[in-house]
């Protein structure tokens, strides 16, 4: 390309080929087969509104905000195993307690997945597996008291 000077001011550049139409999604969205409307459409009905982790003493119990098991930093997707619907109390004491709640399967390491990770002490139901059709599956029956 050679140059041929300058451009006036307020000069806009020769497009050469047409603009392409944008889906109106993310990068990372049209990666993945979730979006985060139907990720959390489906953890949200899952929750019913309820907290789904439920940290003894801190729980305000109204889930309010989305709570990744793996960070999307480290490849974790919108998908509902990756989701809990978490108040704003226990969502800051996941993030306060990184170890505690990795043990209790609230997050989860990068080179693991998701849906074979279990939650501990999923209300009322002991340990479970979550799964993307928002369908939870005992592992292990535990009271929560």
């Amino acid at each position: 390309m050679q140059r041929r000077g300058f451009l006036a001011r307020g000069a806009a550049l020769a497009r050469t080929s047409p603009l392409r139409a944008r889906s109106g999604k993310t990068k990372a969205e049209a990666r993945s087969e979730w979006s985060v409307r139907t990720g959390r459409d489906v953890v949200y009905a899952r929750s019913g509104g309820t907290c789904e982790v439920r940290v003894l003493g801190v729980c305000e119990g109204l889930a309010a905000e989305w709570q990744h098991r793996k960070a999307r930093a480290q490849g974790g997707e919108w998908n509902p195993a990756n989701g809990l619907h978490v108040c704003s109390a226990c969502h800051r004491w996941i993030h306060h307690n990184p170890a505690e709640a990795t043990a209790a399967g609230w997050t989860v390491p990068r080179d693991q997945d998701p849906a074979a990770v279990p939650v501990e002490d999923y209300p009322n139901w002991g340990r479970v597996l979550l799964d993307d059709h928002g369908v939870i599956h005992i592992v292990q029956k535990g009271q929560t008291t």
